[in-house]
């Protein structure tokens, strides 16, 4: 799509300063495809290093602005007063576009009738086990023999807001869920789809316990175990073979490395590094956090 395009949105009140193309939109410091084009806003100067960084190749900004930023960079500028509606207004613009082809079940797939399979834009592998009330929403992929138990909810929308007031809305959950093989989601838990066309993944050999949240754009690198009550916040990047414990949570953004474990009730806020344990709240390493324990009880 054109920014001088932009004008047959209906709603969008954006003009074109400097045309340009784009396919998705981004988030700065966010995960996008490499493979498309994307527009961005920014709201102020400070912010166009994170464009130049980001290989973003169109941008919103306040008019005010304009004239500053196209001196200073090279790629397809529209304006708006409120950048960042504007944006969002693109994107649901965009994901009503995208394609919508029927949705394939292997005939070897055991599904119950009570859950409710999108028919459009899923795909289940062969010797999958999809038990009692469970939903499956467009966009999902779930490989060969993975078992989604009872009452869970597979692609289920961010919850992702942005404005304020009578003017608040809801982003548009344009991505999907990518579940690999021989994995197990048990019962109640809710996974929820990319938010800005990414996807959220729970790679081969995972485990995810009951009444666990996996929010939007969450990775779950192979062979990782997710105990009861877990709280994946967006963005968060488990690394392979991690075990998070019984009710923690875990802040958007975080990474782990491989082999982390998560102790049981831990709020972790920032990255863990590979082969360690982390405990607390905020959680910090394991050992040190025993050792302040032990010296409280004295």
């Amino acid at each position: 799509m054109r920014i001088s395009e932009l004008e047959k949105i209906d709603g969008l009140d954006c003009g074109c300063f400097r045309d340009g193309e784009f396919d998705a939109i981004a988030l700065l410091g966010r995960r996008k495809n490499e493979s498309e084009r994307h527009i961005s806003f920014v709201g102020a100067m400070k912010y166009l290093p994170q464009v130049k960084e980001g290989g973003i190749e169109c941008i919103i900004c306040p008019p005010g602005i304009a004239d500053e930023i196209s001196n200073a960079y090279d790629g397809g500028i529209a304006t708006a007063d409120d950048p960042k509606t504007a944006l969002f207004t693109i994107h649901e613009y965009l994901a009503g576009r995208r394609e919508k082809t029927p949705s394939v079940i292997s005939p070897f797939a055991k599904i119950s009738d009570s859950a409710k399979i999108s028919d459009m834009n899923v795909v289940i592998g062969e010797n999958v086990v999809i038990e009692e009330n469970v939903t499956v929403r467009p966009n999902t992929f779930i490989g060969d023999g993975s078992v989604i138990m009872a009452n869970t909810v597979v692609g289920a929308p961010a919850f992702y807001y942005y404005g304020n007031g009578d003017g608040r809305k809801m982003v548009c959950s344009s991505g999907g869920v990518k579940i690999g093989k021989n994995v197990h989601i048990h019962s109640n838990t809710s996974v929820c789809r990319g938010v800005i066309g990414g996807f959220t993944e729970i790679r081969d050999n995972c485990a995810v316990a009951e009444n666990v949240t996996i929010s939007h754009d969450v990775i779950l690198d192979e062979g990782t175990i997710i105990a009861l009550g877990v709280q994946l916040g967006g963005w968060v990047q488990i690394g392979k073979d991690n075990f998070v414990g019984i009710g923690a949570d875990i802040a958007p953004n975080v990474k782990t490395g491989k082999n982390v474990k998560i102790s049981m009730g831990s709020v972790v806020t920032r990255d863990v590094p590979e082969e360690t344990q982390v405990s607390g709240n905020y959680a910090i390493d394991h050992d040190l956090f025993i050792s302040d324990l032990k010296d409280k009880l004295k």
